[in-house]
């Protein structure tokens, strides 16, 4: 959690999300893997989360969606080889066709095999609909099963229906597994002096509850 503070991967204020929303904070992975210390300890953590945590190594692939799961799948790979000397394959989609070269890779990138079990690493889901897009992707090119989706961060939020962003996901065969939850964050950091800084006081706080009471989890 310190580490997406101090790199600057969580800010506070006033953010338009993709989905319209305005949300008092906003998440960006990267800036938690901008250097090579960061890029190491970020996936630090996305790598403990499959080695010790809930989702496990039980799976051949790891999916990086366009962008910035490009980096994050190959530096976790990276560090599941070099740290617990597991060897997985990885790639990423493109999101525009490539119209040249190889025609095997136009829309997805990686040896990605018929009956793989993948793993999507990402920084955040919202809605889950650009996740269930991307999956079609892979599954329109090969005949894959999912593991799971391996995010920094859950915002806990739910679509205009009010069903929740994991419920539908869910249901789409994908579970979300989280490394922090975003009530935790909030809940930790309330006026708590981090690094000298607070950085959720009363008034954020209270920014964020209203958010959350209208787009969040109950």
């Amino acid at each position: 959690m310190t580490h997406l503070l101090e790199s600057g991967a969580i800010k506070f204020g006033e953010f338009k999300l993709k989905s319209g929303r305005i949300s008092p904070y906003f998440v960006n992975i990267a800036t938690a893997i901008n250097s090579g210390r960061r890029a190491s300890k970020t996936t630090e953590a996305y790598a403990a989360e499959i080695v010790d945590g809930a989702v496990g190594t039980g799976f051949d692939y790891i999916h990086g969606p366009a962008y910035k799961g490009i980096p994050l799948s190959a530096l976790i790979a990276e560090k599941l080889w070099s740290m617990h000397g597991i060897d997985v394959r990885w790639g990423y989609d493109r999101k525009e066709a490539k119209r040249y070269g190889d025609p095997a890779d136009q829309n997805i990138v990686g040896e990605v095999r018929d009956g793989d079990s993948v793993l999507m690493v990402d920084d955040v889901v919202v809605t889950g609909k650009a996740k269930i897009d991307n999956w079609a992707k892979l599954t329109g090119y090969r005949d894959v099963r999912p593991d799971g989706i391996l995010i920094a961060v859950d915002r806990e939020e739910i679509d205009e229906a009010g069903a929740s962003t994991t419920e539908i996901l869910a249901n789409s065969g994908m579970t979300v597994y989280p490394i922090l939850r975003i009530t935790e964050i909030f809940d930790y950091l309330l006026n708590r002096t981090v690094n000298g800084s607070v950085y959720v006081d009363d008034r954020i706080k209270a920014v964020f509850d209203e958010y959350f009471g209208k787009y969040g989890v109950h």
